[in-house]
């Protein structure tokens, strides 16, 4: 694959990534526990957003939740559990930051929305 071709993959991919976690936004907006949603959201986008390297030479970046289960049906087990390893690191710092801006909007005593 060429350099143009890939570039307007990614924008394509990415635009309709957004156009996803968009419409799940909406979707979770009735949600009443607020952490449940923002965890269910973040969900979402670590799912969608997080990439992983395809390519031994270079840097080819493609969505890991793909590239973990093509790998995984084709039978390549190490690559499969490398990319479970960045989306499950992805998700883990995003619950990390819902619940340190959690503590930070009790600690400022700001209330609810």
């Amino acid at each position: 694959m060429d350099i143009p071709a890939y570039l307007t993959a990614w924008v394509l991919y990415l635009l309709s990534a957004t156009g996803l976690v968009l419409v799940f936004w909406r979707m979770t907006r009735s949600i009443k526990l607020r952490r449940t949603r923002r965890v269910l959201r973040s969900l979402a986008a670590v799912i969608l957003f997080t990439p992983i390297n395809i390519s031994q030479q270079g840097l080819w970046l493609a969505p890991a939740y793909l590239v973990g289960a093509y790998d995984w049906v084709l039978g390549d087990y190490a690559r499969s559990l490398q990319a479970a390893m960045y989306l499950s690191a992805a998700f883990t710092l995003l619950i990390v930051v819902i619940l340190l801006e959690s503590v930070l909007r009790r600690l400022l005593g700001m209330g609810r929305e």
